[in-house]
């Protein structure tokens, strides 16, 4: 089925039949992103990850917390070990 199950199934065909998106966003607004940005550039280098720090900073503004820069600053760790 698709969805992977009845439930599943069931909750795609109701947003299909609504005419909503599968992925719903929110704006960000200017006090809100100088917000995100702060605690991405708190975990994270901007100019050494321009796309993480960007992904980071959109995260936030839909709704992530901090734990999210953490998050994403544990995966770029390893990487950055690596490179030295």
């Amino acid at each position: 089925t698709l969805g992977g199950s009845p439930a599943g199934s069931a909750y795609l065909e109701k947003k299909h039949q609504a005419g909503t998106g599968f992925l719903e966003t929110q704006s960000c607004g200017d006090d809100q992103k100088k917000s995100a940005t702060a605690i991405c550039a708190k975990h994270l280098q901007e100019t050494r990850h321009p796309q993480m720090f960007a992904e980071c900073v959109y995260d936030i503004c839909q709704g992530g917390d901090e734990s999210f820069a953490e998050t994403a600053a544990a995966f770029l760790l390893p990487l950055e070990e690596s490179s030295t």
